[in-house]
This record gives C-alpha cells, structure tokens and sequence, in this order.
C-alpha cells in the first residue's frame, strides 16, 4: 500500500472511530422563548414558510449547533432555503437525518453556547402538495389547507411557556368574506383568530392565532380554506391522490468527491470509508457557499415606488416610519406624543406603566389613540395590539404618499429634522434651548444621530424641564414632590419674561430621553428582532429567491416534524421527533 492509500486509510479509521463518540457525547437542553410561523399561500398553489425561533440554551448543555426544522412535503428545494442565526447567514443547509421530510441548519461558528440565546429565522418557498380539493354543502369548490408547524423532541425542549404565533396568508384575490378558518387542533389558547385583516403589501387576507400559554414540543394544527379559483388546478390534490413524494434535490457532486470515487471504485474494503470521505469532501465544498444577509424592512415595495412631487403633512412619527426608522424609535415618539399631549402620564419606567387620561385630550392621532388603547391589556395583548398599530399606521403613511417621491419626500422631511437642530443648537439661551427641543423633539429623533447629538447639545448647562417633563418621569415627579400636572410659570422663554420652570443639569436630561429608546421601548415591544418581524411579514414577505451551500456532518441540536393534511378534519401523519 503506497503512502498515499496509507494516509486516506488513517482518515477512514479515524472518522470511524472518533465522530459516534462525539455524536453520543452531545446533552441537549433549551428552551424555546417564542416562535413565528408564517404559512403563505401562493397564487402557483405553493406553501411559503417562514420560521422565527428563539432558543435559550441551558447551563450545562451542548451548544446548540443543529436545528432541525419538518416539512410538509418533501416536495421542496433546498437551494431554495434561506435562514439566518442571530443575523448571520447560515451556509450550510441540508436534508435531516432525523425528521421526515426536514432540513437541517448548521449554526457552525454561530452555534449558541450553553447559557445563551440565539434567535433562528428560515424562508421555505415554493414547497408543493400542500393543497386539497374540498367539496361539502358548506365549502363548494373551495380548496383547504392545514398544516402543523414544526416541534421539538421533549426530550430536548424544556419550555414551560413559549410565546407563539401562527398567521395564515391566503392567496391573492381571495375577498374578505371568501376565507374560511378552521379552530386549530391542540392550541390551548383562544381558537378564534386574535388577528384578521389584510397584509399591507399585497392586501392579502390573513389568520392570526397568538398566546404565550403554549410549548415549542406539542403539536398545533392550523388550517384555512379559500375558493379554488385563486389557485391552479393541477395544483390541487385530492384524498385518493397518489403523491409521489420527491425528496429535495441533492446539490451537484464536487470534483474532489468524485475523484476519490473513481480512486476507491474497485476497492469494496473502503466502502465504508468511502461514505465518511465523501461526507468530508461534502463539508469542505460546502463550506465555501456564501448566503446574502436579508435586512429586516418593514415596509412594502410599493412605498418605494418613485412618483411625482413632496407628500407634506406628515407627522414626525409618519415620516419616521418613511424613512424605516427602527420600531423601537417610533414608539418612543409617540409615547413622547401622547405624554406632551396630556393623554397620559408614565406611572413606572421599567416595565413601562402608563395612565390613559379619561377623557382622551382632543387632537390625537388615530395612531396615538391605538396606543394608548393597548396599554388597557393585558401584557400578553399588548404586544399584538402594538404590531396591529404598526401595520395599520404602514397602510395609512402607504396610502398618504401614494404617487408622490419617496426620494423627495424623505428628503423633505430630513430637512425639516436639520431645521429643527439647528434651532436647538443655535439658541441664545438655556431656556430658548430647552423650549426649541421641547417643541422639536419628535423632529429631532429622525436623526439618525440622534443619540449622540442629544448627548453633546445638553453635555453641559442647565435644562429647563417642559412642563410635561413630570408626567414622563416618575422619579422627578417623586423628587419635587407634586402631581403630574405642569408646573406653573409667569413667562415664556424667548419673550423676556421670566420663567418659573425648574431645571435639571443637562447630562441628565439628555441622559433620561435617549433611555427611552433604549429602556423603555424595549419593555414596550420585548425582543425588538421578533416584534419588527411579526410586522415585515404582514407588510413586506421575505422575496422568493435561492440559494447555494448545503453539507457538513451533525453534531445534534434540536428537531421536530411537520405536516399538510388532506382536508378540514384531517388528521396530520407524521410525528414530532428529535435528536
């Protein structure tokens, strides 16, 4: 045996011997923090999937570095798969060996240690044989779905509450009053949908279901059904359908593995080396496919669309939301509204704590109404009632600059925000300042600067408190020892009379508004990853698109199934797994 078949000889024993034990050594324990799963229906009869999964890895477990996710069907391309980890592309995806009809995620360098968290986002397009024909008295020429999410081996799911959401998207065309929705099977939480309305990028009819009183390791049937109309026919399966199930496509062989091939193809002792050589091979090829990295945008296309001439009259808040400021931002904004607006009074900063005004003040923004109306639920409600007022607002401001100038538009309104700083910073006077950036402020917030620049306009100096600074700041109301209504003052800044206001050094003042962007909003809409998601999938679907890169041998992780049933009723028949 010459030195080369000695070398390759080592590497067979050595992947004999050394990877089971390295599989049997694994102990996975997480839990699941909060899951989205999105089911479009598209107009080809096709299923998109999209899947936002929290992962808290426990102390003393392995790193999560697989996640497996279930099908339907296996009637999908795995080139067409998209996912992320924490916002970095995850590059190697491939068929998994322990969930019927799923694929598994290699997190590799991105794997989340034991004690930490990660969240996973994946994009399905363009899975088939998800639909069925249904005809009954009730639902004639009507096509129906169910599907069942995916779920975790208990076994590695340790969860006692995830906060869970599924939306079903129907195809486009499909009328208000067209769609049916079926009760989901399992869900312990309210069966009637929390959410129905239209998406704001295409106007297509959605089912939402929510509740935080459910675990990532039981499985949920969701089902809707729609006139068959909407899709093609050939599309449409019936319960005696014999469905010939394809398995996704493998990716193309690469030249190292078929040069070892023809190497060992006489040599029947190394066949079972060969199996682990060509699954090395198979990792180093794929290790060097490359994903592009999808922002999150929550807009839809067509507000892009370039028109004619400025949009004015927006709000601060309207054209922050233009300009695809973060979420966390434009809630700050109108939290700052509806507090100078006299419409509410901030009772406890961390968890945010609001008084709605009764009556509400005159003069308030549907938008700010909505709000304010959400802090009458429940925790567990107001986070859905949030990104319901976010998608409603992105259909308002779409509506407003319909056939204007995107471009012009936004420019408009980032000169307005220039104007506003420059009034701030140009004041004469503690008091001309303080008054200008009261007056300004929402304006100010659209600089994307806007942190640092709060922070160096008022580094030194006094500040001199608006008078709806009490009703912001529990702990200055606590300090002057009075109620929440303004203070008393005998002039006005800027007019040469003289001004009652107290004031605070600056750092502070400065130092207590941009926590607001940062403190307190992120106690309004939890994680900001997972709430801006639940709005962009109404409002701007991840495009279809593909991709490359697949392979790598598995080190464990977590796993489920999934299923589409033949008919309202139907029972799904594959079962959770696990690794």
């Amino acid at each position: 045996m010459n030195k080369f078949k000695q070398l390759l000889f080592t590497l067979i024993v050595f992947a004999l011997l050394a990877l089971p034990a390295q599989v049997s050594a694994q102990n996975y324990a997480f839990e699941v923090a909060a899951m989205e799963v999105e089911a479009y229906i598209e107009e080809d009869g096709t299923l998109s999937l999209w899947y936002y999964i929290e992962f808290n890895n426990r102390p003393n477990a392995s790193p999560i570095d697989f996640v497996d996710i279930g099908m339907p069907t296996s009637a999908y391309s795995l080139n067409a798969i998209e996912a992320e980890i924490n916002g970095n592309p995850v590059q190697k995806i491939e068929s998994s060996p322990y969930v019927p009809n799923g694929f598994a995620l290699e997190l590799g360098d991105h794997e989340i240690p034991a004690g930490q968290s990660g969240t996973v986002t994946a994009w399905i397009p363009g899975v088939r044989n998800v639909l069925y024909t249904t005809e009954t008295q009730e639902l004639e020429n009507y096509a129906s779905f169910q599907f069942s999410p995916t779920w975790f081996d208990s076994q590695f799911e340790k969860s006692t509450t995830t906060e869970y959401r599924v939306t079903i998207i129907l195809p486009p065309g499909v009328g208000d009053e067209e769609g049916r929705y079926f009760e989901p099977t399992n869900w312990p939480g309210v069966t009637t949908p929390d959410d129905i309305g239209r998406t704001a990028a295409e106007e297509r009819v959605y089912y939402s279901w929510f509740t935080d009183g459910v675990n990532a390791r039981t499985q949920y049937i969701f089902g809707a059904a729609f006139p068959r109309e909407y899709v093609p026919d050939e599309s449409l399966l019936t319960e005696t359908t014999d469905v010939t199930e394809e398995r996704p496509p493998d990716r193309p062989t690469p030249f190292i593995v078929s040069f070892f091939n023809a190497i060992f193809d006489n040599i029947c002792c190394f066949g079972t080396g060969l199996f682990f050589i060509a699954i090395f091979g198979y990792t180093i090829y794929q290790g060097t496919a490359g994903a592009n990295k999808r922002k999150m945008q929550y807009l839809p296309p067509k507000m892009k669309i370039e028109g004619n001439g400025i949009k004015r009259g927006l709000t601060a808040v309207e054209a922050a939301l233009l300009m695809e400021q973060p979420v966390n931002k434009i809630m700050s904004m109108i939290l700052f509204g509806v507090i100078k607006k006299g419409a509410a009074t901030v009772i406890e900063s961390d968890p945010l704590k609001l008084e709605v005004a009764d009556p509400l003040p005159k003069g308030l923004q549907p938008y700010e109404q909505e709000f304010l109306e959400a802090f009458k639920l429940s925790d567990t409600k107001r986070r859905a009632r949030l990104q319901k007022m976010m998608v409603d607002l992105i259909k308002t401001v779409s509506e407003k600059v319909k056939g204007f100038s995107h471009k012009e538009t936004v420019a408009y309104y980032e000169d307005i925000m220039r104007r506003a700083w420059k009034m701030v910073e140009e004041a004469d006077t503690p008091e001309v300042k303080s008054e200008n950036y009261s007056q300004t402020l929402e304006w100010t917030m659209l600089d994307k600067d806007y942190e640092e620049r709060t922070r160096r306009t008022f580094s030194s100096g006094p500040v001199f408190v608006p008078v709806w600074w009490p009703r912001y700041s529990p702990s200055y109301r606590q300090s002057i020892g009075r109620s929440a209504s303004a203070p008393a003052s005998t002039g006005r800044a800027g007019t040469g009379g003289r001004v009652s206001l107290p004031n605070i050094p600056g750092s502070n003042f400065a130092a207590s508004v941009i926590n607001s962007t940062t403190g307190m909003a992120a106690g309004l809409v939890g994680n900001l990853t997972s709430f801006t998601s639940g709005i962009t999938t109404r409002t701007n679907p991840i495009p279809q698109s593909s991709r490359s890169g697949s392979g790598g041998f598995r080190g464990g992780g977590g796993s489920s199934c999934a299923c589409a049933c033949a008919c309202a009723g139907c029972a799904c028949a594959c079962a959770g797994g696990g690794r």
